[in-house]
């Protein structure tokens, strides 16, 4: 992927012994005639028939809808496994959400994301080392798993116990949720940003999330 190194290695989280020379998803239903097919540096997604959309939904949002929704951190994986993955979906007809390449000027960005969300019929979660100090990712985690859609997680430099240790306190990602413990939505108020409610779910989701089958990368020495 753009930015990696060759050294780079995706393997199934259910089995981390067993690495491959690339990063591989297969969605589970079979492929059918007309199905579309994505293959880059051993990234397989075939585009299903899509679940969470309706006749309703899109005459709501007036939106076209998705096929892939990428959930990432900007800084960690914007412009390289997340664009990697936007570049070449995009390239084979597949209609991938990454915020940069999709919003536009003017948009209600929060809107944007939620039909976004609510349209696509994958969801790819790209959690890197930096994912839990952005309050957008965890949000947008949390909404996806309330969809009911199909969540492929990529754990990118992330090992998942990482993700269920945050619900015990302990860990990177349980560091970052502990600051916005001790936020407050004003300064010359003691009212906190997030309730205690909200972080037990945004934690509840990244729990839940590491259960996934999904891919980890890392760079092997």
């Amino acid at each position: 992927m753009a930015g990696s190194s060759s050294n780079t290695a995706g393997q199934p989280n259910n089995d981390p012994q067993n690495a491959s020379d690339g990063l591989r998803i297969v969605l589970p239903a079979p492929l059918a005639s007309g199905q579309q097919v994505s293959a880059f540096n051993g990234l397989i997604i075939a585009r299903p028939t899509p679940v969470s959309t309706s006749a309703e939904f899109l005459s709501r949002t007036k939106q076209i809808p998705y096929d892939v929704f990428i959930n990432h951190h900007g800084r960690d994986t914007k412009h390289t496994v997340a664009n990697s993955i936007y570049t070449s979906l995009h390239a084979t007809g597949f209609r991938v959400f990454l915020d940069k390449n999709e919003l536009k000027p003017g948009d209600f960005f929060p809107r944007a994301l939620e039909e976004a969300m609510c349209s696509a019929s994958i969801h790819i979660a790209i959690f890197s080392e930096n994912y839990a100090e952005s309050p957008w990712c965890l949000a947008e985690l949390a909404f996806m798993l309330g969809t009911g859609t199909k969540i492929i997680p990529i754990f990118y430099h992330v090992d998942p116990a990482t993700l269920r240790w945050a619900i015990k306190g302990k860990g990177r990602y349980a560091d970052a949720l502990s600051k916005y413990e001790m936020e407050s939505s004003d300064e010359h108020e003691k009212k906190k940003r997030y309730s205690s409610e909200q972080l037990q779910h945004w934690k509840w989701a990244l729990h839940k999330a590491s259960f996934f089958t999904g891919y980890i990368i890392n760079n092997q020495e």
